[in-house]
């Protein structure tokens, strides 16, 4: 496998070093000197490398989304070799479990769903993103509950999507870990009204 560019190294560097700062300021509190400093580099080679303020900010994102995409994926692949009672099982303590979720990752994502407000191309991009995660979870859910209607299984969906966003934005706060067994009660209950068959 060829090495990367110096330019591809640099890149990843100064992502790297941008995600810590957002991590720790902020999106806008990211400034390109944070920046520089923190990936040990001038803040002229920070814009040689990644170019203007809105080129880092589009670079930061996407990186955001494939390493979302890329645990996600792992998550689903695994899910298709498990037997539809475990399906279920599986599902919930992947979402609701003891968070193996880097917490920087976990500040960016949020930052960038916060910053959308202001940043049209951002929006477009997060929701995306957060469309496609809802249409993994309907299609998991279909095919664990194939009775129930598609309106039930959008409804449950959002439900446990919203639980998981929710429990995740109370990280930072460290309180995560005194409403994990309430989100993963919620969750089960939610999923409970889908073994009811309707008449």
């Amino acid at each position: 496998m060829p090495r990367p560019s110096m330019k591809q190294q640099r890149t990843e560097e100064i992502l790297q070093a941008f995600a810590r700062c957002v991590a720790r300021y902020g999106l806008d509190g990211s400034t390109l000197e944070r920046i520089a400093e923190e990936a040990g580099m001038l803040r002229p080679l920070v814009r040689h490398f990644v170019g203007n303020r809105e080129e880092l900010e589009q670079q930061l994102a996407q990186r955001a989304i494939q390493l979302s995409q890329q645990s996600w994926q792992e998550f689903l692949q695994y899910m298709e070799g498990v037997d539809v009672v475990d399906g279920v099982e599986y599902l919930l303590q992947g979402l609701f479990a003891e968070s193996g979720d880097d917490s920087e990752q976990l500040q960016v994502t949020e930052a960038l769903v916060l910053a959308s407000r202001s940043r049209p191309w951002l929006q477009q991009l997060m929701g995306r993103w957060l469309t496609d995660f809802e249409m993994d979870i309907r299609q998991l859910l279909s095919k664990e509950y194939p009775q129930q209607p598609d309106s039930a299984i959008k409804a449950v969906s959002f439900g446990l999507i919203s639980l998981y966003l929710n429990l995740d934005s109370i990280v930072p706060l460290n309180q995560a870990e005194n409403y994990r067994e309430s989100a993963m009660e919620a969750a089960t209950r939610l999923l409970t009204s889908l073994e009811v068959v309707n008449a």
